[in-house]
């Protein structure tokens, strides 16, 4: 398999490019060399060539010569102009003789053709002037310069120059010849050299050529080895494959993807790979959408997705993503792996847990209710055997909601479905939360709870109603091992951290127990996990496990250590909360919390920020009438008992001054109210036992907030889903008044006549997408309204820009919906009241 990419390497062009040189360059050298020596050898050719040539104009010329003398003899002894008939001719034979037996190359430097010349003008004058003579008349005298004998001695003298001439060409043509056979010599050694070079080049050439067919073939079959190999995984895996080019297209698919799929492998062939799935939402280059880059999927695995059969169903498949590099490109290689019979399998699982939870937690809830009645006597006195045997079943039915509640824990920590809320908390609340609730538990085994005084606050971000889980839960273990009469300590506080100088906020749990077994240690955070196995009244051992899954999921850290003078101190480590620049949002309902006693006031407090309101705390019942009389409050939360006068005597003052701005009243109460009269003849929300009924105080809450002085909130909801509607209508209100629209036509009308103060759409409708909206969610002013997308679909990054917030519909986004729709309806009344307050300002300067 690891060789296949090496047979796969492109050649390397620098040997091709050294052979495809070598052949041509070692052939134009020997053409050359071959060029110049016949070059050589023409030259000599011609040398010779010429000096025979000059040779026979030579003996022509003296011949020529000879004739022209004849010639000139013949007409001085007979005066007849006929002898002349051939000087003419050999006269102009003699110089083209002389033109012939002249070599360029050493014109002017050969003394003998320079005498040659001479003479032969000599002689041509001679014959000239006796010929003129005769002509002239005067026979006698050039007879006379003929009997002289000058022009013999010319004639004698041109024929040495001639001999000389004559012998000197050959002796020139002679060593031309001797040239011309060395040089022939030395062309056939030089011929028979290149033919041995030539010969060794074409060895070698062949021995490169046979090496490469050897590699080559070598190459093939690793190359064939490996393919059949990978075509045996292909085709044999169970989970479908296919083979996307750079572009996004099919290239190849397995018989697995077939099956899976329904298409045959040529009917995806080049078609892109979101006929079957999207893996790629959005815009550009498959590369840069499928998240490739540098090489790197920066997303190999895709889970919970869905596969588009060829026959229009879906298939649940979990997706794995790998790259393959190939000359042609990176192409991505898609795994699908069919999930549908886990799917199944996690649907009988949840609806197994829907039932533990809905089964089994409601008919407990009801037995623990009426078992709490019992032992309150409503029934009559029980006698002590009775009242033991209702304590029993009261005590185990607790022990089952416990374990169904952790077992359902457990499941979200696996699925990935425990949701966190992330607020910034006190952890000083969460310990005396966690320690009002231990009481009982603590009380029934003669145990004491040293909740330790902390005065500086101890801030972190989290989900409070999780971590005091996890501290009731430290609590619960510390008290089942300490034995009678001892006492369990817990506190938190903020201590420096040595690894990078920062600090922790701390939280420990100590106990006087008999320790942790060493051979319990290694597993004690594992799931049904206990220090002894036998020991079924310590729970199903999921606690901690649960406990340290919260604390991780926070960013923090639980540990155990051994306590000074025995016992185990549980360590719970998290991240401090950001400095606060102590600034409310000026948008947010305030409320007035009226508590003297500092662990009811914090518990009070904890509820009043999960609703995302603030508070101003006093004491006492002047305090109280004073905050009243100073500004304004949607609610006040009014302990019965307050120094000074008590909340009723508060309530009945404030509605008695008609200059006060009184808000809705919230009575809170001890458990046992003793004989104190009921008010039912004040106008109150509501009256609330403490502790613990936070889920009543939290409607009351907003009940009080809702009745406030202030206009109500009118909020649109776009949605084709009626059952949607009617959940974000209960989840809704009544802090908020709601516009439901199931059509983009319905939703302008409401626009149109009653606009709203947010907007919440949907973005798949029944023809239409919930952004057409958008152009219509202009409020009177011209100020665009707030936007949220609460849509099961995907929103493109352009479309989220357009709007104020997005949400993706799960079971906690309601919450979070929530949330969302008080922080922008409070920011577009705050933002209302600065304008109001900026068009006040300049209505006074003008009036002024």
């Amino acid at each position: 398999m690891k060789q296949a990419p090496a047979a796969m390497r492109r050649p390397s062009a620098r040997a091709f490019i050294a052979v495809t040189v070598a052949i041509p360059l070692a052939f134009g050298l020997l053409t050359l060399g071959l060029w110049n020596e016949f070059q050589r050898s023409e030259s000599l050719r011609r040398a010779a060539a010429d000096s025979f040539d000059r040779r026979i104009a030579a003996v022509a010329l003296l011949s020529e010569l000879k004739d022209a003398e004849t010639a000139q003899r013949g007409f001085i002894l007979t005066g007849d102009e006929t002898f002349l008939e051939p000087y003419a001719p050999s006269r102009r034979e003699i110089i083209d003789y002389l033109h012939r037996m002249d070599r360029p190359e050493q014109h002017g430097a050969d003394p003998w053709m320079h005498t040659l010349h001479i003479l032969v003008e000599s002689k041509f004058e001679e014959l000239d002037r006796t010929i003129a003579l005769v002509r002239a008349g005067r026979e006698d005298q050039a007879r006379a310069i003929v009997r002289e004998g000058a022009g013999k001695r010319v004639m004698d003298r041109l024929r040495d120059v001639v001999a000389t001439i004559v012998r000197d060409d050959r002796a020139v043509a002679d060593a031309a010849l001797q040239r011309f056979l060395a040089q022939r010599q030395r062309l056939a050694r030089g011929i028979l050299g290149s033919v041995v070079v030539l010969t060794l080049l074409s060895l070698a050439v062949l021995a490169m050529i046979w090496r490469a067919r050897v590699q080559r073939h070598a190459a093939l079959v690793r190359a064939v080895d490996a393919a059949e190999r990978n075509a045996t995984i292909f085709d044999a895996t169970i989970d479908a494959l296919l083979i996307l080019n750079p572009s996004g297209t099919v290239e190849m698919m397995n018989p697995a993807a077939t099956r899976m799929l329904g298409y045959e492998p040529g009917e995806l062939e080049r078609r892109d790979i979101a006929t079957v799935i999207d893996i790629a939402p959005g815009s550009g280059s498959f590369h840069s959408r499928v998240g490739l880059i540098d090489g790197r999927l920066r997303r190999p695995f895709l889970t919970d997705r869905t596969a588009h059969h060829r026959d229009g169903r879906g298939i649940a498949v979990d997706v794995a993503l790998g790259v393959m590099d190939l000359p042609r490109g990176r192409h991505v290689i898609v795994s699908l792996r069919d999930v549908s019979e886990r799917k199944r399998l996690e649907q009988v699982k949840d609806d197994l847990i829907s039932t533990v939870s809905h089964e089994l937690r409601t008919p407990l809830t009801s037995v623990i209710g009426s078992l709490g009645l019992l032992r309150a006597g409503t029934s009559g006195t029980l006698p002590p055997q009775a009242q033991r045997l209702v304590d029993i079943a009261e005590n185990n039915s607790r022990r089952l909601i416990r374990l169904i509640n952790d077992m359902l824990d457990i499941d979200r920590i696996e699925t990935e479905r425990l949701r966190l809320a992330s607020e910034r908390i006190d952890l000083r609340d969460v310990m005396q939360r966690a320690c009002i609730g231990s009481e009982g538990l603590a009380r029934e085994r003669h145990i004491r709870l040293n909740c330790a005084e902390v005065p500086a606050p101890v801030p972190v971000i989290g989900d409070a109603d999780r971590l005091l889980q996890v501290v009731t839960n430290l609590l619960s273990n510390a008290t089942r091992v300490s034995p009678e009469g001892a006492a369990v300590d817990i506190a938190v506080a903020l201590t420096p951290d040595g690894a990078d100088g920062g600090v922790r906020a701390i939280l420990t749990v100590e106990d006087r127990g008999p320790g942790i077994a060493p051979a319990f240690r290694e597993r004690i955070f594992g799931r049904f996990e206990r220090a002894d196995a036998r020991d079924t009244a310590t729970g199903a051992g999921l606690g901690l496990a649960i406990s340290r899954e919260i604390v991780r999921r926070h960013g923090g850290d639980i540990r155990f250590e051994d306590r000074d003078g025995g016992g185990t101190r549980f360590v719970v480590e998290l991240p401090p909360a950001p400095a606060d620049d102590g600034a409310a949002d000026p948008a947010a309902p305030r409320i007035l919390l009226c508590e003297a006693d500092d662990a009811a006031a914090a518990a009070l407090a904890q509820v009043i920020a999960v609703e995302g309101c603030v508070q101003d705390r006093v004491a006492t019942l002047a305090e109280a009438l004073a905050a009243i009389r100073g500004r304004r409050y949607d609610a006040a939360l009014v302990a019965l008992a307050l120094p000074g006068g008590g909340g009723i005597e508060l309530v009945r003052q404030a509605r008695a001054d008609t200059t006060l701005a009184a808000p809705a009243a919230i009575l809170v109460a001890p458990e046992a109210r003793g004989d104190e009269p009921l008010p039912a003849s004040l106008d109150v929300v509501d009256w609330i036992d403490r502790p613990g009924a936070n889920r009543r105080l939290t409607v009351a809450l907003r009940t009080a907030i809702a009745r406030a002085a202030r206009p109500v909130p009118v909020i649109l909801c776009l949605d084709d889903d009626a059952d949607m509607l009617q959940v974000m209508a209960e989840t809704l209100e009544p802090e908020v008044r709601i516009c439901r629209a199931a059509t983009i036509d319905q939703a302008r009308a409401i626009v149109a006549s009653d606009p709203p103060d947010v907007a919440v759409l949907d973005l798949h409708l029944q023809g239409a997408s919930g952004l057409d909206l958008l152009p219509y969610l202009v409020d009177a002013r011209g100020i665009a309204i707030p936007v949220i997308v609460h849509s099961a679909q995907d929103i493109t990054d352009d479309a989220a820009a357009l709007v104020d917030a997005v949400l993706v519909k799960s079971g906690e986004s309601l919450a979070d919906l929530k949330a969302t729709v008080r922080r922008l309806v409070r920011a577009r009344a705050a933002g209302a009241a600065r304008e109001a307050g900026g068009v006040g300002r300049a209505a006074e300067e003008q009036a002024g």
